[in-house]
């Protein structure tokens, strides 16, 4: 019964494709006009490779979404080496800012993904021969799962997590479609146990809980030079760095700095907004004419916002600022991991919307490393940033506080390594 269901289930989603294919180059070309496809890049997602592979290694294949998701990858690809394996590791993605990440790392491998038509994943796993496949945190795509296991893969799930919603939609298909999904699964290693639960109530066996991926990956180094001269312009102010901002954040940020400024307290805002093609629409709040890097170049000590629109700065900008702001929290956009900002000894805020990343948060509330507002408005946001520049004290706990659990973090990667070459030993043979 349960293989009848599959089979159903495989012939309805091939049937999708088969309808949905000839429209796939015209959604290419369209991703390719916005920016969101690479064009000398575009046959990787029909699998095709656009290099090579040295057939004699092993091979880990590590599948991320986006740019948070290949933090993670990132992060276990490193564990990996800690725990002496010695083969090739193969992350692939399918986002042009998670593919820019993955050129810091020499001993990464990336491609974009295929898109999920049989044929065309099929193509990649013939050419990439992987001994693995390792899906980072929710990208579940069916015949990535199924046709691995037709090569006879182990597949495994690794900082594995589902959103409420996404759980709910799954829980909607029926106990039996999502189990037979998740039972070719091999081990799933969850980010803590209300996420393990979720899975087994979706039919999956073979679950272990670990902990998130993204909060054990080491700092990016600096560029001393660069930073030297982007403080020239700023080096008297506080400078506050608004990480990864959303849509209608940056307004109540920018409309609470000009108000701390109008109490002389001297500060100095960088804005990093998640998706930078916003630049140009941020930098007419308010009628400012915020200066924008790509196009403007360097601060200088007349302005008192900045809009960092460029690719790899997030380590740069962590080490500089005095403040980190967290973005996608001040609306419900789930909030973006706080975690990374530890790394760099910083002071961190956010505002009060972290469902993507509760167990973090609470872990560093619970360390006093963090500020979770219990609002948007922008009096508790200048009341929070007072605090921290008045109060030396308070401040100083904040980042040697956020800067032992970084620590700490730094081992998560290497035992979820372990655990997967123990469970599969054939990739350290």
């Amino acid at each position: 019964m349960k293989l009848f269901k599959l089979i159903n289930f495989t012939k309805s989603y091939d049937l999708i494709w088969l309808v949905i294919t000839p429209f796939v180059p015209l959604l290419i070309f369209y991703r390719i006009i916005i920016g969101k496809e690479e064009i000398l890049r575009i046959k990787e997602r029909f699998g095709y490779p656009s290099t090579t592979r040295n057939k004699k290694d092993k091979l880990i294949w590590l599948h991320a979404a986006s740019l948070g998701e290949v933090a993670s990858a990132t992060s276990l690809a490193i564990g990996f080496k800690e725990a002496n394996y010695k083969g090739l590791i193969l992350i692939t993605s399918g986002t042009k800012t998670s593919s820019e990440f993955t050129k810091n790392y020499k001993d990464i491998i990336h491609q974009y993904h295929p898109l999920d038509k049989k044929k065309w994943v099929n193509r990649f796993i013939s050419f990439w021969e992987p001994d693995i496949l390792i899906v980072m945190e929710s990208d579940i795509w069916p015949n990535l799962i199924l046709c691995s296991k037709s090569f006879g893969l182990p597949v495994v799930m690794a900082s594995a997590q589902i959103s409420n919603k996404s759980f709910t939609r799954m829980k909607n298909l029926g106990f039996s479609s999502t189990a037979n999904l998740f039972n070719k699964v091999d081990l799933i290693l969850a980010t803590d146990k209300t996420q393990s639960e979720k899975f087994l109530q979706l039919g999956a066996k073979k679950v272990l809980t670990a902990k998130s991926l993204k909060i054990s990956l080491p700092p990016q180094k600096t560029d001393q030079l660069y930073l030297e001269n982007l403080k020239k312009g700023i080096s008297n102010k506080v400078i506050i760095l608004a990480a990864s901002t959303r849509e209608g954040e940056e307004s109540i940020l920018i409309n609470s700095i000009q108000k701390l400024n109008k109490k002389n307290h001297n500060v100095f805002l960088i804005i990093a907004p998640r998706h930078i093609q916003r630049a140009n629409k941020i930098s007419k709040i308010n009628n400012l004419n915020i200066k924008i890097k790509s196009k403007d170049g360097l601060p200088s000590s007349y302005d008192n916002f900045w809009i960092s629109n460029t690719y790899g700065e997030m380590s740069n900008l962590y080490s500089l600022a005095d403040i980190v702001f967290v973005g996608g929290s001040l609306y419900p956009f789930g909030g973006h991991n706080p975690s990374e900002p530890c790394h760099y000894k910083t002071k961190i805020i956010m505002g009060p919307h972290s469902e993507k990343c509760q167990d973090i948060v609470r872990e560093m509330k619970d360390s006093n490393a963090l500020i979770q507002l219990n609002s948007n408005s922008e009096d508790e946001i200048i009341n929070s940033i007072e605090k921290i520049i008045i109060n030396k004290d308070f401040s100083k706990s904040l980042s040697i506080a956020g800067s032992k659990l970084a620590k700490s973090w730094l081992k998560i990667k290497t035992n979820i390594a372990y655990k997967i070459l123990k469970k599969f030993p054939l990739l350290v043979s």
